[in-house]
């Protein structure tokens, strides 16, 4: 018998003896090995091939016994509060490789020491009520914008100033596309004067003001089947909200390891620092009201001084004389 085929038979031996003694634990972790092991393998000898199968075996019935272990200890032990049960049930997913851990990644600005945050709920922010109470309101301006073939452009634009990126196929692409109330921390008279309620509505929310860069309020548009790839946002600390006004079922949003549908006339809120996407699969447009917010974490004094550093990133266009 060659060397490795003792190896993978000495694995699978050490396996039968703790799982013989009744430890589990160890006794996966032998098979485990032994299992991996026969993966790299061009050949296995045709002996030892029924242990590995009864070691696979073994290893799938331990680990659904512990996993329905883990499932009970939690049950027995949720937190009161919903996100509280919320966290202990995604890290328990985690711990058994059911979801992928999605950290922030910002394109621009990392602010560090923030929670890892995918979604924050609607009945955390004050202001959610009343903007969601305007949503008919809103969704009346809009159908008027729709109806008058208002000026929807791609949301991502290719800039003649600098060398073409490619935004995963979504350069120029008229699946996606947008109208701004709001764009660069300007209102844009123009669509802001068609949308009268919208601008009255949103004066109630704290809405993100970060150098030349925000506000930025827009409806969001996204034809029958398009498709946003995975793609993060600049920066960590604000969060993206969207307002649905017209969604049609099965149109959903997913945020790093959770995928939400929209429901119209209530918020999703987000940091799109984290990996996200999304789609309508549907054969109707899909258009949402589009804004940011400060995460409520980061302070007044912080969030002059993040401001401050986008203001020089977008003032600077040279070197000083030598």
């Amino acid at each position: 018998m060659s060397t490795n085929a003792a190896d993978l038979g000495t694995l699978l031996d050490r396996g039968d003896e703790y799982a013989a003694r009744g430890d589990a634990r160890a006794a996966m972790s032998f098979y485990q090995a032994a299992l991996k092991q026969a993966q790299t393998r061009p050949r296995v000898e045709p002996q030892l091939v029924p242990r590995l199968q009864r070691g696979r075996d073994f290893v799938q019935h331990a680990a659904a016994t512990f996993a329905a272990a883990l499932d009970s200890a939690v049950e027995d032990n949720l937190p009161s509060d919903a996100n509280g049960q919320l966290r202990v049930r995604h890290a328990l997913d985690m711990l058994k490789g059911r979801r992928e851990v999605y950290p922030q990644q910002p394109a621009v600005l990392y602010y560090p020491y923030l929670a890892q945050r995918q979604y924050f709920e609607r009945e955390e922010f004050g202001w959610v009520t009343e903007l969601e109470a305007a949503t008919h309101l809103i969704r009346e301006e809009l159908k008027a914008l729709v109806d008058e073939a208002a000026d929807f452009r791609p949301y991502v634009q290719n800039d003649p100033d600098r060398p073409h990126r490619d935004f995963g196929g979504l350069n120029e692409d008229p699946s996606w596309t947008a109208l701004y109330l709001w764009k660069d921390g300007e209102v844009v008279e123009e669509n802001a004067r068609r949308c009268p309620q919208t601008m009255a509505a949103l004066k109630k929310v704290p809405l993100s003001r970060i150098g030349s860069r925000t506000p930025a309020v827009l409806f969001s548009r996204l034809e029958p089947g398009a498709h946003i790839p995975p793609h993060s946002g600049m920066l960590n600390c604000r969060l993206i909200c969207h307002l649905p006004l017209i969604v049609p079922a099965g149109c959903w949003l997913r945020v790093g390891n959770e995928k939400r549908e929209w429901e119209e006339g209530k918020l999703l809120i987000f940091d799109d620092s984290i990996e996200h996407e999304a789609i309508n699969p549907t054969g109707q447009l899909r258009i949402i009201l589009l804004f940011d917010i400060w995460r409520p974490e980061v302070g007044e004094e912080e969030r002059a001084a993040i401001s401050a550093i986008f203001d020089e990133i977008d003032k600077f266009r040279g070197l000083p004389d030598a």
